[in-house]
């Protein structure tokens, strides 16, 4: 009896963990971690918690990553969002089934060999290539300029997720494991240590909402004083570092501090019919604007219906410089304003949607569009205009997604002191990944998600 006892716990925490590893794990190890060390660490038992702070594509990855090797760890993901993608996720609506809109990023640029590998073994059915047109539209003539990477050799791998829906991606990276509890709809407010050591995170009302071992900061909001601006207060991590002084993150917080963010303005909205063959005949699927001094992008996106008809959304992204002059907005959708508790002005809301709609219409050849203000005031819209949003058109700010500046050293972004890890598109990596890029936030995830299994293991 005692033979079979034991034979049984073998199996199921040792051998199982390990096979499935062998199965499905091993071939998304990055170049800092060979499969004969992913094997010893999955093999090893001990039992920890993890909280990971954004579920955007970094913390997914750490979250899969860490999972993988430890099967035993306790992983927790709270995302302030309705689901998983952060700047690359997808807006859906229960009212519209057939529509997705990619209000950040409507594709991710792979170059690295560790980042190719990592996308393809999450398989078609979650990642599939990005065949739309890029390029350049200049504002004043309307003239379309093709991006040829292909011609300048450039080796980046162009990927979207399945069906061509941005969140796909990272809701692939933790979907179908059982070790990861994702919370959305979730926004830690504070932090602090308990007398153990552990790190307590808290919501609004200053309760405890989870405990952990150790803390993934997956994007650097919690730790940049920009913090204060949309949400008051100090930002959590500089004031838990204050109560509980460790001087290497103190550093880390530092240089976070220093980097800065480009501020995007996104309006976007969706069309069906004529409307939508209008927006659909254009030669290009995202295109960055030239020449004008309110919108930077435009991203086309669309498909057909079940019952056959033509359905279109529209992104517009404005100009760093138009964000700056206008800001204090989050759009009353954002969870920054519905969970977060951020504040913004309708009107002023109202009236950004007409300017940034207003400069698109001035682009010769491109469907003009009406707005809400327009139509109070009955105005006649051209044959172009003469049709009825399915959603929107609806204003997002973007104020903490794109980095610029310095990215995080490595040697900054993982701190056993303190048991806090950081990752995201602000954190630098081996494979020198754009900063500010989706791979970066790729691989900087899984690397922190190695780490953690790896201090349990020694």
């Amino acid at each position: 009896k005692a033979f079979f006892t034991l034979l049984d716990r073998m199996v199921s925490e040792v051998l199982l963990p390990v096979a499935l590893l062998l199965l499905s794990l091993i071939p998304i190890t990055t170049t800092a971690m060979n499969s004969a060390t992913a094997v010893k660490l999955a093999m090893n038992p001990y039992r920890f918690r993890v909280a990971i702070i954004g579920g955007g594509v970094s913390g997914c990855a750490s979250a899969r990553r860490l999972a993988q090797l430890s099967p035993s760890a306790e992983i927790t993901l709270y995302e302030i969002g309705r689901g998983p993608g952060g700047r690359a996720s997808t807006r859906k609506t229960r009212s519209h089934p057939h529509l997705y809109i990619n209000h950040g990023s409507p594709y991710a640029e792979v170059r690295s060999d560790s980042g190719r590998s990592l996308l393809s073994s999450l398989g078609p059915s979650s990642v599939a290539p990005f065949l739309g047109a890029r390029g350049f539209l200049n504002s004043d003539t309307g003239e379309f300029l093709l991006e040829n990477s292909v011609a300048d050799g450039d080796k980046s791998h162009y990927v979207t997720g399945a069906n061509g829906e941005m969140s796909e991606i990272a809701a692939s990276l933790i979907r179908g494991i059982p070790s990861i509890d994702a919370k959305y709809k979730t926004m830690v407010r504070g932090l602090s240590r308990a007398q153990n050591g552990a790190w307590e995170l808290k919501d609004k009302h200053e309760q405890v909402i989870g405990t952990a071992d150790w803390l993934v900061v997956a994007g650097s909001g919690i730790a940049h004083p920009r913090w204060s601006d949309a949400f008051g207060g100090a930002p959590p991590l500089i004031a838990a570092e204050h109560e509980s002084p460790d001087p290497k993150l103190r550093t880390a917080l530092d240089a976070i501090a220093e980097q800065q963010v480009s501020l995007v303005l996104a309006v976007f909205f969706s069309c069906s019919g004529s409307a939508a063959r209008e927006w659909l005949s254009l030669e290009y699927d995202v295109a960055d604007v030239e020449g004008s001094s309110v919108l930077a992008k435009v991203i086309i996106q669309g498909g057909t219906k079940n019952d056959g008809s033509e359905w279109c959304s529209v992104v517009l992204h404005s100009t760093e410089d138009f964000a700056l002059q206008n800001t204090g907005v989050y759009g009353a959708s954002s969870s920054a304003a519905r969970v977060g508790d951020a504040s913004s002005d309708s009107l002023q809301e109202e009236s950004l949607i007409k300017k940034m709609a207003a400069a698109l219409n001035e682009i010769p050849g491109v469907p003009a569009i009406i707005t809400r203000s327009d139509e109070s005031k009955n105005t006649t819209p051209s044959s172009s205009q003469q049709f009825n949003y399915d959603y929107g058109p609806v204003l997002h700010r973007w104020g903490n997604a794109f980095p610029k500046g310095r990215a995080l050293p490595e040697d900054l972004s993982f701190l056993s002191s303190s048991q806090v890890a950081f990752c995201g598109d602000y954190v630098a990596t081996s494979e020198h990944a754009r900063f500010g890029s989706f791979e970066s936030a790729l691989l900087s995830g899984t690397v922190s998600g190695e780490k953690i299994a790896k201090f349990y293991s020694e």
